[in-house]
């Protein structure tokens, strides 16, 4: 009779490090996501902390060609491109006509520096009992919102009006890591859980009238439907579609302005406003006013309330040309990079992009630092999601483990 012995090769820091990264997982996607519907700032805590605990983590175990695997995240070219972009902004600081931009942009820089540092320190694989975390949290989310929005009816307030308030910013964050969240289900075949998770995030985000989650919800799933079965060829085709949105924006806003110079119908009307502040500025608009300058304009005073709030309005008023070429690059080499992944798990995240997209396109997110946070934290989850260890079966047991094999006769 042959007995399965198990050895407990485990060195104290290896389980701390488990510990950690368990915990940092914990916090980013189950508590992060359900801590900011009651309380507005939160946030921005549990990020660095979660971040920070991610990579206290990496650094008790390094493991075998995790110096290779953080090279090549600061070597893609989403990364890259991120990076042009980041570099251009900062650079248009010496123009900006305001003083709060600069404040801004070096939280935004931290930001980005330390999700880019958790992104590429994470496990080169994921376990099932981490990965499962992401679909629980938003869950539990999608639970809180409605809960929330049902029971209590909140009252809106000014500052929520003006700019999004926390049931808002939820729902808009949930519709963003839904999509990673369906993907980590359904690559392990668990699809009526994906399509469950799927309906609940949506009922949430229409009751918690988060401005634009819908429209960003359908557009993801269009693309989701898109991209089923021919991954790669939608990919090429979504990155040449978001670049020519976001590089031919200003030609559609002039177009508009010239066919609706007033009484433009509702749908056009911010285009068309667009497009007269485009006849107004005339060359300056391929240099761009600086960054922060459509936020800071607006709330001094120097912009009318009814200046457009997308972010592709702000990157090409803010950063001009040179930005929005950047920021066309960095959607299109996003849409490239996760294109490459398992086919399985492709469609659902080039949903995700299509549908953070959208909520660019029709704002108000725009560059404001909670949207910023938000995106960084399903920049993780995706990480997260393509390094996963997916199996639909259990693992076979070699043979002389397990139970005794019975004697032959």
């Amino acid at each position: 009779m042959s007995i399965l012995s198990r050895r407990n090769t485990d060195e104290p820091a290896e389980e701390a490090a488990r510990l950690l990264l368990r915990i940092g997982v914990f916090l980013l996607f189950v508590v992060s996501l359900i801590a900011p519907i009651l309380a507005r700032q939160t946030v921005y805590v549990l990020l660095p902390i979660g971040a920070a605990l991610l990579l206290a983590s990496a650094t008790l175990t390094p493991e075998e060609g995790s110096a290779r695997s953080m090279r090549a995240s600061l070597l893609s070219p989403p990364f890259l491109a991120a990076l042009l972009l980041v570099a251009w902004t900062a650079l248009s600081l010496l123009w900006t006509p305001f003083e709060g931009p600069a404040e801004r942009f070096a939280k935004i820089a931290a930001t980005l520096a330390l999700v880019a540092l958790a992104t590429g320190f994470l496990p080169l694989r994921t376990k099932t009992s981490n990965l499962n975390l992401l679909p629980i949290g938003v869950a539990a989310a999608t639970i809180a919102l409605a809960a929330v929005t049902l029971l209590l009816k909140p009252q809106y307030t000014l500052d929520d009006i003006l700019d999004v308030g926390p049931l808002g910013r939820a729902g808009l964050g949930l519709s963003l890591l839904v999509w990673p969240a369906m993907g980590a289900l359904a690559v392990r075949d668990r699809w009526y859980w994906a399509a469950a998770l799927a309906v609940a995030t949506a009922l949430a985000c229409y009751l918690s009238r988060a401005p634009n989650a819908m429209p960003a919800l359908a557009a993801g799933a269009a693309v989701f439907a898109a991209s089923f079965g021919r991954a790669q060829a939608m990919a090429a085709a979504i990155a040449a579609l978001m670049a020519a949105i976001v590089l031919l924006a200003p030609l559609a806003a002039y177009m508009a302005h010239v066919l609706w110079p007033e009484n433009s119908p509702a749908f056009f009307r911010h285009l068309a406003f667009w497009g007269e502040m485009i006849s107004a500025d005339g060359w300056r608009t391929a240099i761009g006013h600086g960054f922060g300058a459509a936020t800071w304009g607006v709330l001094g005073g120097y912009l009318t309330p009814a200046t457009p709030r997308s972010l592709i309005f702000k990157i090409w008023f803010d950063l001009g040309v040179l930005g929005a070429a950047a920021a066309a690059l960095v959607a299109a080499r996003a849409s490239l990079f996760v294109g490459q992944s398992r086919p399985a798990l492709a469609p659902f995240l080039l949903g995700g992009i299509g549908s953070g997209f959208a909520v660019c396109l029709f704002g108000p997110a725009a560059e404001q630092l909670w949207w910023l946070t938000l995106a960084g934290l399903d920049a993780i989850a995706y990480a997260l999601v393509m390094r996963g260890q997916f199996r639909k079966r259990l693992p076979q047991l070699p043979a002389g483990l397990g139970a005794p094999a019975e004697d032959s006769a």
